[in-house]
């Protein structure tokens, strides 16, 4: 699951992506991604389906510019289904306001994605 959303994420936005974090001084934009939890539907006969939540934060030198990747991150993701994911939801989106000018801006959107593995 992790290796899909970062190809699906890689064919349309321009920026660095990465699960987990970057370091300070790393470029703007750029985008993270990080498992929040996940949890095991199990069966009789399976181990069943995996219910993982992903929270995606895009960051940029503005706001405006860190909203327009969260927006196309949506595009791709808002309902997406193909191997393995089973279905991907978005469940929350969350804009930071940053007052202090030196700090990236950020947008954080959330999904719920049901996947095999």
């Amino acid at each position: 699951m992790q290796a899909h959303l970062k190809t699906l994420l890689d064919g349309v936005l321009s920026c660095p992506i990465k699960w987990g974090f970057f370091r300070d001084g790393e470029a703007l934009p750029r985008v993270t991604l990080t498992q929040m939890g996940g949890k095991r539907d199990h069966t009789l006969n399976t181990k069943g389906l995996m219910r993982s939540t992903v929270q995606i934060d895009c960051w940029a030198e503005g706001y405006d510019e860190a909203k327009l990747t969260a927006v196309a991150v949506r595009g791709v993701l808002e309902g997406y289904r193909g191997a393995p994911i089973v279905l991907a939801r978005l469940t929350a989106e969350r804009d930071h306001d940053v007052a202090d000018a030196s700090q990236a801006a950020r947008v954080s959107v959330t999904f719920a994605v049901t996947h095999r593995g």
